[in-house]
């Protein structure tokens, strides 16, 4: 009896009918999604940054809180190498990327409650950004292309390209590039841009390229970037100033092989060779002062669940707002989900039954 009780109990939190309650009672949490690449392959493995908490019944003083990375064997194959990554409530989008030297104009969403894949329509070329509900996609082809940006309505699931890029030298792969103040911000192998939608257009930005590079990342609208000493610094888009992040020394890592995410308003680092990661909460003091706190810090994968170099660990990183972990041992949960599992509705009117 016990297995069919299981069963329908990982059918029951799974499913996209108790997932869009929850997130319509905001029961939802951050999952950070980390893609490893074994050294050597273009093939993508797939983790979760989990934090292991105490068991029901224990106190955190009894145990150690740990944070460790838990493969995830259910998520789709994600066929192309280079490809733009963009995150949208709890789905993440796929957007071109290369085969071989040749680039691709495939564009596919995968919902990771359930772990499905859906194709979109192709773009006519493939860094990635959301701005007034629109995906736009720069780069992976001829910068005087007249496709070289595109837009993905994320209402009507269509493109439309948006304009001709005249009198700018952008080389024609971008590296990386991110949202901020309402601008689509890239780098390529040479200089920083910042495209602006409202306006159409794109201009290179000389200060924004001092100390932006690959690992850095967003927080309340402000760029985060480590400069060679392994020091934070902060990046204001209104008052077009850098500031160093005080409160921080050892931060583990190192600038070419750490990757930062943004983490429900803090900063995960992710170091390539050590395999450890660190969160880093922020805190904005009297006169405008930033100051960082190491929240902690340790080993998320060892070495016999991964042998291999890692490569790009936090290039393809995405923070989802997917679930709540639950303790199936509490007494009180489990008549919770008998609740819900009855007075569920499905879309054509009928009950739920799980079998």
């Amino acid at each position: 009896m016990l297995l069919p009780v299981g069963l329908t109990l990982r059918r029951l939190i799974a499913s996209p009918e108790i997932y869009t309650e929850r997130s319509a009672l905001r029961r939802t949490e951050d999952v950070l999604y980390v893609a490893l690449r074994p050294y050597g392959t273009r093939t993508l493995q797939w983790y979760t940054l989990n934090l292991i908490k105490p068991s029901f019944g224990q106190q955190e003083s009894e145990v150690a809180v740990k944070h460790r990375l838990v493969p995830v064997p259910s998520f789709p194959l994600v066929p192309y190498w280079g490809m733009s990554i963009v995150t949208v409530g709890s789905e993440i989008y796929f957007l071109g990327g290369s085969v071989d030297v040749s680039f691709v104009s495939t564009a596919f969403v995968i919902d990771c409650p359930s772990y499905t894949c859906r194709s979109l329509p192709s773009m006519k070329h493939a860094a990635a950004g959301i701005v007034g509900g629109k995906l736009y996609v720069m780069g992976g082809c001829d910068p005087q292309s007249p496709n070289w940006v595109e837009a993905f309505d994320l209402k009507t699931q269509t493109w439309e390209t948006v304009r001709r890029l005249d009198d700018v030298e952008v080389y024609e792969k971008t590296i990386r590039s991110f949202v901020m103040d309402g601008k689509i911000c890239i780098m390529d192998r040479k200089s920083s841009f910042a495209y602006d939608p409202k306006e159409g257009s794109l201009e290179r930005d000389l200060l924004l390229n001092k100390q932006w590079t690959v690992g850095s990342c967003v927080v309340d609208d402000k760029l985060y970037s480590f400069d060679w000493q392994k020091a934070l610094w902060e990046f204001d888009p209104v008052s077009r100033v850098w500031s160093r992040v005080k409160g921080l020394e050892d931060v583990p890592g190192d600038r070419d092989v750490t990757k930062m995410a943004n983490c429900g308003g803090k900063i995960a680092i992710l170091c390539n060779v050590e395999k450890c990661s660190t969160e880093i909460g922020l805190e904005r003091r009297k006169g405008g002062e930033v100051w960082g706190t190491i929240l902690w810090s340790g080993l998320v994968l060892s070495s016999e669940n991964f042998s291999n170099t890692l490569e790009n660990v936090l290039e393809q990183l995405c923070l989802i707002k997917m679930k709540i972990y639950v303790n199936l041992s509490c007494p009180w949960m489990l008549n919770f989900l008998a609740l819900v599992s009855f007075f569920y509705k499905s879309t054509d009117g009928g009950f739920i039954y799980f079998v």
